[in-house]
């Protein structure tokens, strides 16, 4: 609990020059304590190179010049980026010697001060899990090796639906450096509970990483770069689990945000980016398994989002540490039901240069009897790999789809160059998804989505087609693709746009348009535009659709 406290008498120096030097027993938690020894030196170094060396008055005109600047930062700095408003700290009241001393500054830094020192306006909770995943960041920024062990703890429920549904995302590292995103099926059977080991090394000298995953002793995953090759854990043609080691391409280069893949809210920036503030709330204060206290911070991720079919309500709870901000624990709920829970067993930062970089003891501990079923052939407990795979070409698609795709052979009038997204169809295992997404200027952006599920869904709406006056084909096209329109059009369009928003960043817009289309080989693309579109654009654009197999080669 020495962190508030130090950062209080870090702020009384920016107030009142101190009279007395640093207490005893701060001096020796700024010793243990690297964050706090870092404040510490930087406040010494400043104060240091302000000192003045003759007195000089100010005048009232000055004072009133600098409070105005005062109030013009204190606006600014509620519409910086996250990145930078999670290091910003709005320092009030402020006397003139606090503000002289902004002022030669320059730049100020934020914390977020516990419930029971406030000072300044109150943080929002949004902004408190910002700056939550900012400390997070400084985990991994401490020098020597960082140690961090994870547990996730799947929660014993009795709906056999609900136990068997649950699941969690795993970031991994290409030998390119591109990201690549599995899942891990953390199914159950009816009131069973069990716990998965996340241990993760970090080397911020070198770059180097492991990342572990197991049940029981028994590896599920790994990820490791040595700093010349990247090693994962990944099932062989028999099935089982071994250790496939790839140099690192020329172009490699180590994540600069190891948080995003190792740490407890891996994958949390991109929620940030794209979660509405409205749905992060205030959940009150809670005391640790330490003692220790932690503010907790619901965020509401909407109805059914990320729960199984039949739920009403999916939210996560994340306990925030008040001494140092980081996230010590996140519980994922169901309808109020507590179905897994995610905590930080602890952190280390230690100097021992021989951990396993390069996995050579992780097949050792694969016992084929023992490994359970992939998640596929009907287990509870494995990795579904490559859940995500970004920025794939023309040939990639073509080989890994076992159904006849297409591509645009001109790119749209009016939108930017294309990405291909190869996911796995969550709804037809083992079978892929494919989206193909434009970004456009004017935000007209444009997606087209291929897979089982839904050339299933296109085969079920077209056959209703007869039935329903207002489904209809709209427009056929000189190389017979049909484009079927209908009052469903916009709620299909904000499914695609939606599901690309991390490559598309905008929000699906009010007047979305949408469309299935049915191609000669019996497959159905659903097609969206983030806006309205024209009958000659629609028609120029579906006009231009080709088999794949032909341009496999771009």
């Amino acid at each position: 609990m020495s962190c508030p406290r130090m950062q209080k008498w870090l702020d009384d120096t920016l107030i009142v020059l101190p009279s007395e030097p640093l207490p005893i027993e701060l001096a020796e938690h700024a010793r243990v304590c690297p964050r706090c020894r870092k404040d510490l030196e930087i406040a010494t170094r400043t104060l240091a190179s302000i000192q003045p060396s003759h007195r000089v008055e100010v005048s009232e005109q000055l004072k009133g010049r600098i409070m105005n600047k005062i109030m013009e930062m204190d606006a600014r700095v509620r519409t910086l980026e996250p990145e930078r408003r999670a290091r910003v700290k709005l320092l009030k009241p402020l006397t003139a010697a606090a503000v002289a001393l902004l002022t030669v500054v320059g730049a100020t830094v934020l914390y977020w001060s516990g419930p029971g020192e406030p000072f300044g306006p109150p943080v929002s909770s949004f902004t408190l899990l910002q700056s939550a995943w900012a400390a997070e960041q400084g985990l991994f920024t401490q020098g020597g090796i960082v140690h961090i062990v994870n547990e996730i703890v799947v929660k014993a429920v009795a709906d056999p639906a609900l136990a068997q549904a649950r699941w969690f995302p795993i970031m991994a590292v290409e030998a390119s450096g591109t990201p690549r995103i599995h899942q891990l099926a953390l199914g159950a059977k009816p009131e069973e509970e069990y716990v998965v080991d996340d241990q993760a090394w970090y080397d911020s000298a070198t770059g180097r990483f492991v990342r572990l995953l197991s049940a029981e002793e028994t590896p599920l995953f790994a990820n490791a770069y040595d700093g010349t090759s990247v090693y994962s854990l990944e099932p062989g043609p028999d099935g089982r689990l071994a250790v496939v080691a790839k140099a690192a391409t020329e172009n490699f280069q180590a994540p600069s945000e190891p948080a995003a893949f190792l740490g407890i809210a891996a994958g949390l920036p991109s929620n940030l980016d794209e979660l509405d503030e409205t749905l992060v709330q205030d959940a009150g204060v809670t005391e640790l398994a330490d003692g220790s206290e932690a503010r907790v911070v619901k965020s509401t991720l909407g109805t059914g989002e990320g729960a199984p079919a039949g739920a009403s309500r999916s939210e996560f709870l994340f306990k925030i540490r008040e001494d140092d901000n980081t996230i010590a624990e996140m519980e994922w709920t169901i309808d109020g039901q507590s179905v897994m829970v995610v905590r930080r067993a602890w952190t280390e930062t230690i100097n021992d240069t021989e951990v396993d970089w390069d996995l050579a003891k992780i097949e050792s501990m694969i016992d084929a009897s023992t490994q359970p079923p992939a998640p596929e052939e009907g287990g509870l407990l494995g990795m579904l790999p490559d859940i995500v795979k970004t920025d794939v070409s023309v040939a990639h698609m073509v080989e890994r789809a076992d159904f006849e795709t297409y591509i645009f052979r001109a790119a749209p009038s009016w939108a930017e160059e294309r990405q291909i997204t190869d996911i796995l169809d969550v709804a037809s295992i083992p079978h892929r998804m494919f989206a193909i997404t434009y970004r456009a200027d004017d935000g007209r952006h444009v997606v087209l989505i291929q897979s089982p599920s839904y050339n299933s869904l296109g085969q079920s709406r077209t056959e209703s087609g007869p039935k329903n006056p207002d489904v209809g084909v709209v427009y056929t096209s000189p190389n017979g693709i049909k484009v079927w329109g209908g009052p469903q059009g916009k709620w299909l369009a904000e499914i695609l746009l939606s599901s690309s928003r991390a490559i598309l960043k905008d929000a699906p817009s009010e007047d979305r348009t949408g469309y299935l289309l049915e191609t000669p080989s019996g497959t159905f693309p659903a097609l969206a535009v983030n806006g309205q579109i024209t009958d000659e654009e629609l028609h120029a654009l579906v006009d231009s659709l080709v088999p794949a197999k032909e341009h496999a080669d771009e």
